[in-house]
């Protein structure tokens, strides 16, 4: 498609962010779907993807509550049109599945929206890792944690007939994405997993453990941490990569990369004062810059070089993860 005109369905937080990012990237609203929230001027606004004329649009973007987006976007997939569908692909990997089918059918590919590959940080050290500037990679160690606010509970995310589990599917599915980048042939070793401070009945704090030949990775959720908190760590033998905050009030994007010993060059100072280090402030730009590169793709650019939307195949890899997890700590 030449110049895609995209739906957006849904228009809470995220869908707001999504459509005006289709703006900024010049690509055409078509409009966007909410039984709920309001539209905007600018754009017509439906309450269902039924409502919407067929002919009105040729990508869409899927920002729903996880119990109903793979409904939609299977609808729009069996339509012909290809999406951009906010993580998860499905709540297991048998719904994740039926989209990786529906989609393989179109001409245009699919992506799901993993906006943390999209973090200059998180970029740098991806790009560093395949590049093997930092040699074998022997440890990983992903932490996301969400301070919450005392209504939590009342909110979609932590009712699990709605939102399919808790903590390991949202958010920790952003670094299980990463860790399957890192290292796909890790493997899950271990699985805890505690429940009850807010009564709903989801995992709220989450530690797994992986490994591979010498490598071990370690990732770690929750939603009872009390301080938003975003890092990143990843080290092999020739150097390592520690990215923290995500923008806002997880703190400043910063970023340190490091080489093995640097402190013993000849006048050398200390390990730390080796560093490469870059702040990137309290902004976050990583939905906007997801979106563009999914438009540029639905614009048939070929693959470009840095950070790639996930495919459905890669996000059905994470869901597959998913479903491992929680075969060893149950689901609510």
């Amino acid at each position: 498609m030449s110049e895609p005109r995209v739906l957006v369905v849904g228009h809470g937080l995220i869908g707001r962010q999504r459509a005006q990012a289709v703006l900024e990237h010049g690509a055409t609203l078509a409009g966007t779907v909410d039984p709920v929230a309001p539209g905007r001027p600018d754009a017509p606004h439906f309450a269902a993807v039924a409502d919407v004329p067929a002919g009105d649009y040729d990508a869409a973007i899927v920002a729903l509550p996880h119990d109903v987006a793979v409904a939609a976007a299977h609808t729009i997939l069996r339509g012909g049109r290809p999406v951009l569908i906010e993580k998860p692909l499905g709540l297991r990997a048998q719904q994740a599945q039926r989209l990786v089918a529906a989609a393989a059918t179109l001409g245009a590919p699919s992506f799901v929206g993993y906006n943390y590959r999209f973090l200059p940080g998180i970029r740098a050290i991806l790009d560093a890792a395949a590049q093997g500037r930092l040699g074998t990679l022997r440890t990983i160690d992903l932490l996301i944690g969400h301070g919450g606010h005392p209504g939590s509970a009342d909110g979609w995310k932590l009712q699990p007939d709605r939102a399919g589990g808790g903590v390991v599917l949202d958010p920790g599915v952003h670094l299980l994405d990463l860790l399957l980048l890192l290292e796909p042939r890790l493997a899950l070793e271990h699985a805890a997993a505690t429940r009850g401070f807010w009564k709903t009945g989801i995992e709220e704090d989450v530690v797994l453990t992986f490994a591979h030949e010498r490598l071990i990775a370690t990732v770690r959720v929750s939603h009872v941490r009390w301080v938003n908190t975003l890092r990143v760590e990843v080290v092999g033998e020739d150097g390592y990569g520690i990215a923290e905050g995500r923008g806002g009030n997880y703190g400043d994007q910063t970023l340190r990369l490091g080489r093995r010993w640097a402190w013993a060059q000849p006048g050398a100072p200390g390990q730390r004062d080796t560093e490469e280090r870059r702040d990137f402030g309290p902004g976050n730009a990583s939905l906007t810059d997801e979106v563009g590169a999914v438009l540029a793709r639905w614009r048939g650019a070929p693959p470009a070089p840095g950070p790639a939307p996930a495919t459905f195949r890669q996000a059905l890899a994470v869901t597959a993860l998913v479903d491992a997890v929680y075969d060893r700590i149950g689901r609510a």
